[in-house]
């Protein structure tokens, strides 16, 4: 099996690669660019130089000739010293080139040269201008032909050429540097992009090392988060919300396992007594006493075990709810009337006012929102349910509905209040955490008066906020003003 690359490694190769591959690119453009420029400007010295010539030649037929035209001719003495007395002069003129210029008559014949290193005797040749063409020889040249024309007659051509050795050898040299400067510029461009991935890859590695210290016993320890808003920092801090959300489940299962203990321990060992006492006693009425609160506390257990029951699958629903258009006034008539009997078991009085100064059901108008209306009503229930426990026989709990919030992210207010004894104010936040549960003073008389059948388990207000604020809503809690506690939600409100 082939070796598995890092991506540190994948991302390295791929530099280097795309790196080799754009700059053997730009070499290729590089040199086809520098052949064409050469030649062009080989063809450009051709046909200046060319011109140039044919126009100093045409000065001696103007300047020295006279006569009628026939004495124009490139056969005579008096020329031939002409052209050799021009070629002497061009002799010592520096060209960038090797050239070759020779001087032909009408019939093709040479009538002199600078040098035979080239045989610039070539057939056919009748240009009606300048041409360019090159030879292959060897040795191989370009050749510019220009045609030496005087008042209509054509007296011959002029031939100036070059060996295109020239350009092999400037090719040669610019291959070399082309060559030397690429290979430089790889290789730097190489180790600064290794360094800039090793430099950019750091806060990973500093991610790395922060997830080898995180463990089941330090799970409070966080990923370090780089400066930036970049994606590594956006992934850093997705995992340390991972981490919170698992240490938060791992502080739950600690804490449900203790409070199991703790809850389950104590009524077993009452039981485990009491059936100890009814077997040494065997007293009828005395059994079945003992019995009846064997039932109680068992009833006890059922319910804590019920409750946990429901936590964990509304845990596993969370992602999995679908909103609907529900009327929130619907789920809260519906679920008020069926807490009547518990209203009349203590005497209560319910209190309601709604949108609109109406007291009624029937005059409310629809508290439209979007969400499950059986989560939701579980979350009220819990409230209801709490401020049932603690309110005092013959007291009042109050249900305050308004709209709220602000007109682009309008709100419906949900204020639940009881006359029950106030939260501390260290514990207002803390009512909401699981298995938290106040301390009062004086529980024990406050229960008989309250008529509290038997103690919570700290988990109804951590549900509510959950399902609260799974319907991107909010909970709180507060002291009013004049008195008791009260419980109020914001949830989303649609038009109607």
């Amino acid at each position: 099996m082939p070796p598995v690359l890092s991506v540190k490694q994948k991302i390295l190769l791929s530099l280097w690669l795309t790196t080799l591959l754009l700059l053997g690119f730009a070499g290729v453009l590089a040199s086809f660019w520098f052949t064409r420029d050469q030649a062009n400007r080989l063809d450009d010295f051709l046909s200046h130089e060319s011109r140039g010539i044919t126009e100093v030649l045409g000065t001696y037929f103007t300047m020295r000739l006279g006569g009628p035209p026939p004495r124009y001719s490139l056969n005579n003495k008096d020329f031939e010293a002409f052209l050799e007395d021009y070629f002497q002069e061009r002799a010592n003129v520096p060209l960038p080139y090797k050239t070759t210029l020779a001087v032909f008559d009408g019939s093709g014949n040479l009538v002199m040269g600078t040098n035979a290193a080239l045989n610039l005797a070539l057939p056919d040749l009748h240009p009606k201008d300048l041409e360019l063409f090159s030879v292959d020889g060897p040795p191989r040249f370009r050749v510019a032909v220009i045609p030496l024309v005087q008042d209509g007659r054509l007296l011959g051509t002029v031939r100036f050429a070059c060996l295109t050795v020239s350009l092999d050898e400037a090719w040669q040299s610019f291959l070399v540097s082309l060559i030397t400067v690429l290979s430089l510029v790889f290789v730097s461009f190489g180790l600064l992009g290794t360094l800039l991935i090793h430099w950019s890859l750091r806060p990973v590695r500093q991610m790395s090392e922060s997830a080898q210290n995180i463990s089941e016993t330090h799970l409070d320890l966080r990923l370090a988060v780089p400066p930036g808003h970049d994606e590594v920092a956006e992934m850093a801090g997705t995992l340390n919300k991972l981490l919170q959300q698992l240490e938060q489940d791992f502080e739950f299962e600690e804490a449900l396992v203790g409070q199991l203990s703790h809850e389950l321990r104590t009524p077993l060992t009452i039981l485990r007594g009491r059936n100890e006492v009814a077997l040494e006693r065997l007293v009828e009425a005395e059994v079945q006493g003992i019995l009846e609160d064997n039932l109680a506390d068992i009833d006890s257990i059922v319910s804590l075990l019920n409750t946990l029951l429901n936590l964990a699958r509304m845990d596993r629903r969370m992602d999995q709810v679908e909103r609907h258009p529900c009327d929130l006034a619907l789920v809260l008539q519906d679920l008020i009337e069926e807490l009547e009997p518990l209203w009349d078991e203590k005497n209560l009085n319910f209190g309601l006012s709604l949108p609109g100064g109406s007291t009624s059901w029937a005059q409310c108008p629809p508290l439209e929102t979007l969400g499950d209306p059986t989560l939701l009503r579980q979350g009220f229930l819990n409230i209801l349910t709490n401020a049932f426990k603690y309110t005092p026989r013959g007291g009042q709990i109050r249900l305050d509905v308004a709209p709220a919030g602000k007109s682009e992210k309008p709100q419906w207010s949900l204020t639940f209040r009881n006359p029950g004894p106030p939260i501390p104010e260290s514990s207002l936040e803390l009512v909401f955490k699981r298995f938290y549960r106040v301390e009062i003073q004086d529980p024990d008389q406050y229960e008989r008066n309250a008529g509290l059948g038997q103690k919570g388990f700290g988990l109804g207000l951590s549900i509510t906020k959950s399902m609260v604020e799974l319907h991107n809503g909010s909970i709180r809690a507060f002291n009013p003003a004049d008195g008791g506690t009260a419980f109020e939600v914001l949830l989303p409100r649609t038009a109607s």
